[in-house]
């Protein structure tokens, strides 16, 4: 029994760390932008976001146990009562802002690189997903328990070769510190929300918990450090660096960050799935998902980062802060009722 649960625990501490490690991180594009700009504050971003995620993961588990719900749509309804169907589309427009996102950011990468055209990557994802969802969650966790594993070694990888000691150099930005502190609070709001859904998924403990706490801070630590140890020109610094490991690492780093843009698009698919249709194993139902994704992927990845990226941005952090005070109210209930 001890195997088996410790077995288990590894899987659902990886298919958390895949909602929440995506192509922001293995790119480094998030991690310059929300904590390396502020220069040595960006430490204090990195333990806000820690304290968050400490809190976020601690009170979701405890409310849910005190609504005594099993799924994320029973929470959802007992939480939000009379407006959860408001806000089931409100995760669901941001989920499939995300889907898109991923979709787009394929067929953008490989066009770049290998001048790939007619969409023909977001189409190939979109196949897989479809294979995917209609195995349910159980090859959900199959796939994020083969590929985080290999995004998270990648990364560390990348970090190390690319950290030098003697040239990490972190400015002193005057006035960043609550700048610093806000921006990492509202990363860490931005990505929990993938999140959200799957926890229910999972049977994680405290320390299982806390794991998937301090590997994603330990990530984000190498990242500053790498950034803070060279130049780059980019808006993907970690993707640029790699090039000074070798050649073939440029090329297994590029695989990262599919890998890392198909982790993301896979658990936002499955959270549509999930909300629309209760996770129900029907093709049809699916193909719904998966085709409503590839078609706002066309949208082109420059008009979803520029435009639907802040509206999916904006309606996470709001859509947490809403159910947080909610969590609030019910908890002051409880302590009230005894």
């Amino acid at each position: 029994m001890k195997i088996k649960s410790f077995f288990g625990t590894f899987v659902d501490y990886f298919l958390i760390l895949s909602a929440i490690i995506g192509v922001g991180f293995a790119s480094g594009k998030e991690i310059s932008i929300f904590f390396f700009d502020f220069g040595q504050a960006s430490l204090l971003g990195l333990i806000a976001f820690g304290l968050l995620y400490l809190y976020l993961f601690y009170v979701i588990n405890y409310i849910k146990h005190k609504l005594n719900t099993n799924s994320y749509n029973e929470f959802n309804a007992k939480l939000f009562g009379k407006f959860c169907k408001i806000s089931n589309v409100v995760m669901l427009i941001n989920f499939a802002i995300t889907s898109a996102g991923m979709l787009a950011g394929a067929d953008y990468l490989f066009e770049t690189f290998f001048n790939v055209h007619y969409h023909i990557p977001s189409v190939v994802l979109s196949l897989i997903i479809f294979v995917l969802l209609l195995g349910g969650m159980g090859k959900i966790k199959f796939v994020s328990n083969l590929i985080i594993p290999i995004m998270i070694a990648a990364i560390v990888i990348n970090s190390i070769k690319n950290i030098n000691p003697a040239n990490v150099h972190l400015e002193v930005v005057s006035q960043s510190g609550m700048m610093a502190v806000y921006f990492g609070l509202l990363f860490g709001l931005n990505n929990f929300v993938a999140a959200l859904p799957i926890i229910f998924e999972t049977k994680l403990k405290t320390k299982g918990r806390a794991a998937v706490i301090l590997t994603i801070c330990a990530i984000i630590l190498m990242n500053i450090l790498v950034l803070a140890s060279n130049n780059f020109s980019t808006d993907m610094p970690m993707f640029e660096l790699s090039a000074n490991v070798s050649v073939w690492f440029y090329y297994i780093y590029f695989a990262t960050l599919i890998l890392a843009l198909f982790s993301t698009l896979m658990i936002c698919s499955y959270n549509m799935h999930l909300i629309l249709f209760k996770g129900a194993k029907s093709k049809f139902c699916i193909s719904l998902v998966v085709i409503a994704n590839l078609i706002l992927s066309q949208c082109g990845y420059a008009v979803i980062v520029k435009y639907l990226y802040v509206l999916s941005g904006i309606i996470s952090a709001v859509y947490i802060l809403i159910m947080l005070v909610l969590i609030a109210i019910r908890l002051i209930r409880f302590k009230a009722e005894k």
